[in-house]
């Protein structure tokens, strides 16, 4: 923009003087100079009379001289203005074909650097891409150095789980065996314990049973004893109410009684035997009401359901 601003500056200059010198070439004057009109005939005679010619001639070619001079000069002048617009002319033609080339330069350089711009831009863009792609590389290197390590640190745990796992399986299994084998032992022993055990209580309740059949035996006798005595007993309390004959004279009767612990009579039942006896017999236990019995179980139990026989002393 400079230079073009200075080429127009350039330009009008020259313009400038071209007009001045026209306008100068325009105005000039070739003519003699008049005579003043303040200057008397009078003076002008005796001039003449007295400059003789040589003077005159030497003033006349002075001033001729001075004219051609002054239009020598003026001529100069004009040829050197004229000079100097055709070299104007020639500034501004080559001023525009400045302008011009500036202009074309300009544009040229407009396009280059719209070129070098699209360059650069497709430089940029292939650059960016670029760097996208070797970032998106380095993402995805990251992620597969992340998914490696991710991968060896699983394969780890799982071979620590899978190592802690055995180590249990085998400490487990350890366990187990240990329980087994003490549990074997336990029941071993507990099976001698049993078996010595059994033994002990057998022959403790061998000794036992002895010794209860003993007492049992003795008992038996004892309660036998009591039993005949009670039975002795309540047939002759049965005989005390009863009321006999001589049509009884050996005849017996058969009766079941059956008795509370109390001694009360329950039930009287006829078993067998002759009417007559049978009946005053089981009218005496009646009358009787209460018979003895003894205030021991086992003698009770002997004697709740007996049988007897009932046959009149006469």
């Amino acid at each position: 923009m400079s230079q073009s601003t200075s080429l127009v500056h350039l330009a009008k200059s020259f313009g400038i003087h071209i007009v001045f010198g026209t306008i100068l070439v325009a105005s000039f004057s070739f003519e003699a100079p008049k005579e003043t009109p303040d200057e008397s005939p009078e003076i002008s005679t005796i001039d003449a009379v007295v400059i003789d010619q040589t003077s005159l001639d030497q003033q006349v070619k002075r001033i001729q001289k001075e004219k051609a001079d002054k239009k020598a000069a003026e001529e100069k002048r004009v040829r050197e203005l004229e000079k100097r617009a055709e070299q104007a002319k020639r500034d501004l033609k080559d001023l525009d074909k400045q302008k011009k080339d500036s202009k074309k330069a300009a544009e040229d350089a407009k396009k280059k650097a719209k070129l070098e711009k699209e360059k650069a831009r497709k430089e940029q863009a292939k650059a960016d891409k670029a760097k996208k792609e070797r970032v998106e590389r380095e993402k995805e290197a990251a992620k597969a150095n992340q998914a490696a390590a991710e991968a060896k640190r699983k394969k780890e745990r799982e071979q620590k789980a899978l190592k802690d796992a055995e180590q249990k399986r085998k400490a487990e299994a350890e366990r187990l065996e240990k329980e087994r084998l003490e549990k074997e032992r336990k029941e071993k022993e507990a099976k001698a314990l049993a078996a010595e055990q059994a033994i002990q209580e057998k022959m403790l309740q061998e000794q036992l049973q002895q010794e209860q059949a003993i007492r049992n035996k003795a008992r038996q006798k004892v309660v036998l004893t009591e039993v005949n005595k009670y039975k002795a007993l309540i047939t002759s309390k049965i005989k005390q109410k009863l009321i006999v004959d001589e049509s009884m004279r050996g005849k017996s009767c058969l009766l079941n009684i059956r008795l509370a612990s109390s001694g009360l009579v329950i039930k009287v039942t006829v078993l067998s035997g002759e009417t007559s006896i049978c009946e005053a017999a089981q009218r005496a236990v009646l009358k009787a009401d209460t018979l003895p019995v003894s205030k021991e179980d086992d003698v009770y139990q002997q004697l709740k359901d007996i049988n007897l026989t009932v046959k009149p002393e006469l």
